[in-house]
């Protein structure tokens, strides 16, 4: 599967879908959209995992930036639909400890 980054709204919450693999040469743009999806909103952000198939260590990184950057100005960052896989990763470095995962459209 192709990288691919799309933006959608699940109410008035913007949700960065992300297709593919997460990796070092595309953190760039994930950090680019995240960085203009936070300039024009003020509430919560999700990230849409549902289509993500693998995220290294660059990926993470990302998240754990941005999710401490938005707790700083009191916002949320959400983690939407999760693979197993994915799951496991979060697991498995504790980040679904600190992570707010939400598995239906519901908790949107």
């Amino acid at each position: 599967m192709s990288f691919k980054l799309k933006i959608r709204r699940a109410g008035s919450t913007p949700v960065l879908m992300i297709a593919g693999d997460i990796t070092g040469s595309n953190v760039g743009k994930i950090t680019s959209k995240l960085e203009s999806i936070r300039r024009v909103s003020s509430g919560r952000i999700a990230i849409d995992l549902s289509q993500t198939t693998f995220i290294d260590s660059h990926g993470l990184g990302v998240f754990v930036f941005f999710f401490r950057r938005f707790s700083e100005d009191n916002r949320q960052l959400v983690f939407f639909k999760p693979s197993d896989f994915i799951m496991d990763l979060f697991s498995g470095s504790n980040l679904n400890k600190i992570f707010t995962i939400i598995d239906s459209d519901d908790g949107l």
